[in-house]
Parts: structure tokens; C-alpha cells; sequence
């Protein structure tokens, strides 16, 4: 035969994988077909396990982020909600002053001159009870009834939890 090229390739030796192109140079060897199914299987179990544990994070990430967001929303409102009782109780204690003075104004004159005693007791325990919690309570009476008050009053900010640091200091209890 000559050395041109023929459609045939019969003087062609295949038994080498160096001048095969029918042959796979890598090493590996085919597998049997039963093997290969039994792989595949495994294959698209752990691509199944991967994609349920990645689904689980991407969940328990989004529940944290809903989580955080809602907690977050609950402390606004709760500041808000905070802010508006300081505001009722900051509104309730300058009404009860407004009213101790109103009320002192109207009936100091003639129950002073009366009865000292009686009239600021009675005040004083409509007011104290308005007032627990306070850090600080004046109470103020005319000089004259300073010394007539003063035990009586005590007592009264002791009943009501407001027996705190307190002076007298020119009518002033």
C-alpha cells in the first residue's frame, strides 16, 4: 500500500492510545452501569441534603430578620408609649398642684384663722395621694402655723411613702 491518504485507515494501528482518538487518554476507566446509577443516586441525595440545610439558614436568617424588625417596632412603640404616660403624668401632677392651689386659696382665709391644723391635714391627704413617688414635696403654711403643722405633716408624708429628706425653712415644710 502506499503512504497516502485513504479512506480506510486498515495499515492504522488502534491498540495505542497515543494515536487513538477513539480512546480516552485520561485513565479512567468506564464504570459499570449499576455503579453509575448507584453514584448518581448519592450525587442528587447530598445536592438534596446541601439544598434543605441551605434553605433552612436562608429561613432561620429570614426569621431573624423579621424577628429583629418586629422587636424593633415593639421598642418604638414602647417609646412612644413611654413618652405619652410622662406626658399624662407630668399633665396630672401640674393639675393636682393647680388644684391644691386653687383649693388652699379658696378656703385658707376663714379655716386658718379657725383651725390651722385641720384644713392643711385634710388638704395635704387629698394631695399626698396624688403624689406618691415624688422626689419632692413643698408644703407651705404661714409662718405662725409652721410649728403647729409640722407634726402633723410628718406623719402624713410618712402614711403616704414620702418620708424623704425635709426642712422647714421660713414657712416653707
Amino acid at each position: 500500500m502506499s503512504t497516502q491518504s485513504s479512506a480506510f485507515n486498515f495499515t492504522r494501528d488502534f491498540s495505542s492510545a497515543k494515536t487513538s482518538p477513539y480512546l480516552d487518554t485520561s485513565g479512567r476507566l468506564p464504570i459499570p452501569y449499576a455503579q453509575h446509577a448507584a453514584e448518581l443516586e448519592a450525587a442528587r441525595n447530598e445536592g438534596y441534603a446541601r439544598g434543605v440545610a441551605e434553605g433552612r439558614d436562608a429561613q432561620r436568617d429570614e426569621e431573624s430578620a423579621r424577628l429583629a424588625a418586629a422587636l424593633e417596632q415593639i421598642a418604638q412603640t414602647m417609646a412612644v408609649g413611654f413618652g405619652q404616660l410622662d406626658a399624662i403624668e407630668i399633665n396630672a401632677r401640674t393639675e393636682a398642684l393647680d388644684f391644691a392651689k386653687l383649693f388652699s386659696s379658696k378656703i385658707a382665709g376663714r379655716l386658718i384663722e379657725q383651725a390651722p391644723v385641720v384644713p392643711i391635714e385634710m388638704a395635704m391627704r387629698a394631695i399626698l395621694n396624688d403624689l406618691r413617688g415624688a422626689a419632692h414635696v413643698a408644703v407651705r403654711v404661714a409662718p405662725s402655723t409652721v410649728d403647729a403643722c409640722k407634726n402633723r405633716l410628718t406623719l402624713l408624708l410618712r402614711e403616704n411613702g414620702l418620708d424623704g429628706s425635709h426642712r422647714i425653712f421660713n414657712g416653707v415644710f
